[in-house]
Order: C-alpha cells, then structure tokens, then sequence
C-alpha cells in the first residue's frame, strides 16, 4: 500500500500538488522541537523547515512561510517571523567535511 505523506500547503505558492520537498534554513524553528537537527555534530531538532511543491523547487520560488510545528500538522509562519539567530551544522563534527 502506497500512502503518501500530506504536508498540505507549499511554503512558496500555497498550492497543494507535489508538495513533498523539505528546506532546511539556517535558524530555529518557530516551535523548538519540531525542525531539523543533526546527530553527526549533536543539533537538536530546532532549525526552521518549509515545504515546497516540485514546480516551486524547480524554478527556485521565493519561500515565504515556515512550518509552524512538524511539517505534517500543516500549519504555517511568515519566513519574516524566524528569530534573527544562527542555526547550523558544525562542520568540524562532520567527516565529510575532513576529508574535503
């Protein structure tokens, strides 16, 4: 059985098709808890995500909202509202990084 995931609304165009593509940005969620994170350099799940439809991930859309809560409760927050701190990886943790 194939059961697709309802993220509803797009984070750019507010369409409902395809909606199936997470942005991570680099600052904390609205809600903490509810975003990503990292295990490789200890993140916890508080970066702000949106989701996006293909057409919009495609033409590199302008995102004007963020997931208010895990992306599946579907509700929203204007991107403008997102705390003005830094949210990232800490690349010395990340292995990849060293080998670089």
């Amino acid at each position: 059985m194939n059961k697709d995931i309802d993220l509803g609304k797009c984070c750019a165009c507010q369409g409902t098709e395809n909606v199936r593509n997470l942005i991570m940005h680099t600052k904390p969620a609205p809600v903490p808890g509810s975003g990503w994170g990292c295990v490789a350099c200890n993140l916890p799940m508080n970066g702000a995500l949106s989701v996006i439809c293909d057409d919009c991930l495609e033409s590199n859309a302008e995102i004007t909202e963020v997931c208010m809560g895990w992306p599946t409760g579907k509700m929203r927050a204007p991107i403008h509202a997102l705390r003005d701190e830094p949210f990232d990886h800490d690349l010395r943790f990340h292995e990849e990084e060293k080998r670089a």
